[in-house]
């Protein structure tokens, strides 16, 4: 076996380059951002390809991947996608070979990592979480002992002021509530140097062009980033647009909430996938301190294998939901 590494800006810039050197039949070892540039560790076992012949040990790993996606309601064209890249990894572990499969084709990029060089802006539907995300990114950056500054737009839901208040208070940072761009302005700018900056907004209508309009100009009036906050468990469908119409309107990074209430998680990938999205963190349950959870691909591997490995079937309908029940809520 003769190992090779390919690096470039982007990850399908480097697949391409692996597939032109060392054709369909390479095998991705690894990969990893290096900078600006993706690396990809490949190899071509020459010998194994012309000689060994699929095995029960090689095929069952696949096969259950295609069930547990099978289970999630996931979009064919994305299951059979995740499914060839996890048979491009030589490890006898299931949850490793869709881990290696996710890393690839869902990079994750936690909000709370490094401290973030603009605000962020948390969108989404009413009712999604966004509030509760914001209180728990808070709670993770004041255990990290950042300093960390809370806005929000958000005057029209009952209590919304009072909420993020009371979490701010309990948190010890500074929270704002802003009606405009201007005020929205100042606040940010009462943030010290190096703070993270949250800002809650009021829940978007994204089929209303007018909503989605508003939201840009105000994340661009203070060069915030916007990052989706979506409830797991929804219809695969209207997830795929509604992320596709939030990433239309500059959203690059995915927060989903109520893991732990949700039996399926195809509507995430399927967001994700449509809409070109980074997951940022996993809302596990309603606990501010450790309600929020890092992504990584070996987690959300575990998340997609658990039902299927505990007994459920692709149908799923009569599954005890691992899932649903993982964190207790």
């Amino acid at each position: 076996m003769r190992l090779r590494n390919f690096s470039a800006p982007t990850m399908a810039e480097a697949m391409a380059l692996v597939k032109a050197e060392l054709g369909p039949d390479a095998v991705i070892l690894n990969t990893e951002q290096v900078g600006q540039a993706v690396k990809i560790t490949a190899a071509l076992d020459r010998d194994a390809i012309l000689t060994d012949p699929p095995t029960a040990a090689t095929a069952d790993p696949l096969e259950l991947i295609a069930r547990a996606l099978e289970f999630h309601r996931v979009p064919a064209g994305l299951a059979e996608r995740l499914t060839q890249l996890s048979s491009g990894f030589l490890l006898e572990s299931p949850r490793q070979a869709l881990a290696g499969a996710l890393r690839i084709r869902f990079p994750g990029q936690p909000v709370v990592e490094r401290q973030p060089e603009r605000p962020l802006m948390l969108v989404g539907l009413p009712g999604a979480g966004k509030t509760a995300t914001l209180a728990k990114l808070l709670a993770r950056a004041r255990m990290k002992e950042w300093q960390a500054v809370a806005v929000t737009c958000d005057l029209v839901k009952a209590g919304a002021v009072e909420q993020l208040g009371t979490y701010a208070k309990a948190l010890q940072v500074p929270a704002y509530r802003a009606k405009d761009a201007d005020m929205l302005r100042r606040a940010v700018a009462l943030a010290p140097a190096g703070s993270l900056v949250l800002i809650d907004t009021v829940g978007s209508n994204p089929l209303e062009t007018g909503d989605l309009d508003q939201l840009a100009e105000l994340a661009a009036y203070v060069d915030a980033e916007m990052v989706l906050v979506m409830a797991a468990g929804g219809c695969v469908v209207e997830s795929a647009e509604l992320a596709q119409l939030y990433a239309e309107a500059g959203v690059e990074r995915l927060v989903p909430t109520r893991i732990d209430a949700a039996r399926r998680l195809g509507g995430i990938l399927s967001a994700c996938d449509a809409g070109k999205l980074r997951l940022a963190e996993f809302g596990v349950s309603p606990e501010i301190a450790t309600g929020l959870e890092s992504v990584t691909a070996e987690r959300l591997a575990d998340m997609l294998l658990r039902p299927v490995q505990a007994g459920g079937g692709a149908s799923g309908d009569r599954t005890t939901g691992a899932v649903s029940r993982a964190t207790g809520r």
